[in-house]
């Protein structure tokens, strides 16, 4: 083995394992390697790009190198390459992660005290439909089943009290309504608005989540009034919508949404309020590509939707279930990467240039905030030496999910898990020191501590515990796919810098950190 790449491999080990040190990627034009450490990407040539898969993608690099079908010379010349960036520009380097660290960690106590943003409540368990992939049944065990509860006044106005009294350095206030179906206790809506009105002198912002098929013109003409952020669940045209979106009866919806929808969009021209509609659309599939095209036929198609209109997607959620670990960019893990297909980077790869949309594609506030997240990467000239808790909240800091019985969860999408608090004790600081700091470091940082993704992760708390606390084998899956999310979104910000600069020009987007 040539004495260069021994050397390199010593300039390494001290690093722990190196799967973790980097990601390689290719693009149509070129090869690139992202460095976990500094968040640097460097282009790279063929041969790099073979010998650096020699050493983070294969339990035996010395055994790879030596297979290489490359000449000793092409060999040596790359692995010089890799020790002259070594050393200007600090990369493999990144120390080994033994804890983590956070807000939530360092602050808590002021932050929760005094920083508390978001209130939401959950103002009743009914809903008028049963969709059929809804977290809210049975074939989900980590979240409630459908339920009758309705909010109660005193539970609303604790929970509006609570924010008022600890929301004092928050840089913004904001109050949402969710359920089941909000609009069937529309009476706690009004009372809280008018609550809040009468109590607060700073704004707070008003958002609703809701089917839309109890929508009249007084309901939407008092959401506008109050400048609600409105978002309803649409998921395309009728035969998508109503394959899964069914009332009680079995009957379907898209009808009384759509009416629906309309109210909301005639109350807000009227006032020529912008940007405060949106649409929550779930693309059940399998035949992704195929639902996609209807879907952005209707939107294209659909003269009465507003421009500004806010589009929302998601795939169902079938709720946590326990899986295998696998170590990032082992054998296993990477066989399973190289099947794994995203459907929304599919369709945006195949469609990104297709002028044939009148409204761009549906999908791209979602693709853009993917991007977003790689352009505002941490880039460092040496390695972090400090590891976040990966996209985790502090948690009661961003929302307070207050169920109907008045119980303090972190937020809508967490199911079953250890409450944070109530409305008559507040938050328990130190139950979520323990439960949501503590123990969630304790756990992941087993697995963090070998990924190359760590310091771009957006993993939360969601599909991570169960009703007893953290339950670390309900998240592997969700890793995988974290991942591959961002190979994906790095793959296409670099073949968007190569090919079309000029669409980063967005939201600051146009000057790329790499």
């Amino acid at each position: 083995m040539d004495k260069k790449y021994n050397e390199l491999l010593k300039k390494i080990k001290p690093y722990g394992y190196h799967g973790r040190l980097g990601k390689l990627f290719k693009t149509d034009k070129s090869n690139y390697f992202l460095d976990m450490g500094t968040g640097k990407v460097a282009k790279i040539n063929e041969n790099v790009f073979m010998l650096l898969s020699c050493i983070i993608e294969n339990d035996d690099p010395i055994e790879a190198y030596n297979k290489l079908e490359i000449s000793e010379k092409e060999k040596k010349d790359a692995v010089q390459e890799i020790l002259d960036a070594i050393r200007d520009e600090n990369i493999m380097s990144a120390p080994e992660l033994m804890t983590m660290t956070g807000s939530g960690k360092t602050n808590l106590d002021e932050i929760i005290s005094n920083g508390i943003e978001n209130v939401t409540l959950e103002v009743t368990e009914q809903c008028n439909l049963r969709c059929k992939y809804c977290i809210y049944q049975d074939a989900h065990s980590e979240y409630r089943t459908f339920g009758k509860n309705n909010m109660e006044w005193s539970v609303a106005k604790k929970s509006i009290d609570y924010l008022k009294a600890h929301s004092k350095y928050a840089n913004h206030r904001n109050l949402g309504f969710y359920g089941g179906e909000p609009l069937m206790n529309f009476d706690i809506v009004r009372k809280s608005v008018a609550y809040v009105e009468e109590i607060f002198s700073d704004p707070v912002d008003f958002a609703v989540t809701t089917n839309a098929t109890m929508m009249t013109d007084e309901i939407a003409d008092f959401l506008a009034e109050n400048e609600f952020n409105v978002i309803v669940s649409l998921d395309g045209p009728k035969e998508l919508h109503d394959a899964n979106r069914v009332f009680v009866d079995g009957t379907g919806t898209f009808e009384k949404t759509i009416k629906g929808l309309k109210k909301v969009i005639q109350s807000y021209k009227k006032r020529s309020l912008k940007g405060k509609i949106g649409i929550n659309i779930v693309v059940s599939g399998p035949d992704f590509n195929k639902d996609y095209e209807k879907i952005q036929y209707f939107l294209d198609n659909e003269e009465w939707f507003p421009n500004d209109l806010m589009i929302l997607t998601s795939s169902v959620d079938h709720g946590p279930h326990d899986s295998q670990y696998m170590i990032p960019q082992g054998k296993e893990d990477l066989v399973y990467m190289s099947e794994l297909v995203e459907p929304d980077f599919e369709w945006d790869r195949i469609h990104r240039n297709d002028k044939k949309s009148k409204k761009g594609l549906f999908t791209d506030g979602v693709m853009d905030k993917g991007m977003l997240s790689i352009h505002k990467r941490l880039l460092l000239d040496k390695p972090v030496e400090q590891y976040g808790m990966n996209g985790c909240c502090v948690p009661g800091q961003r929302r307070i999910y207050v169920t109907t019985q008045g119980k303090f969860l972190m937020c809508e999408k967490v199911g079953n898990i250890p409450s944070i608090g109530d409305v008559d004790h507040g938050l328990d600081i130190e139950k979520i020191r323990k439960l949501y700091v503590n123990d969630f470091i304790d756990n992941a940082k087993n697995y963090c501590k070998d990924c190359w993704a760590v310091n771009l992760c957006s993993l939360c708390y969601v599909n991570c515990y169960d009703e007893k606390g953290v339950r670390m084998s309900y998240r592997h899956k969700s890793c995988r796919s974290e991942r591959k999310y961002i190979e994906d979104n790095l793959i296409r910000y670099h073949s968007i810098l190569e090919n079309s600069p000029e669409q980063l020009i967005c939201n600051d987007l146009c000057q790329g950190g790499t």
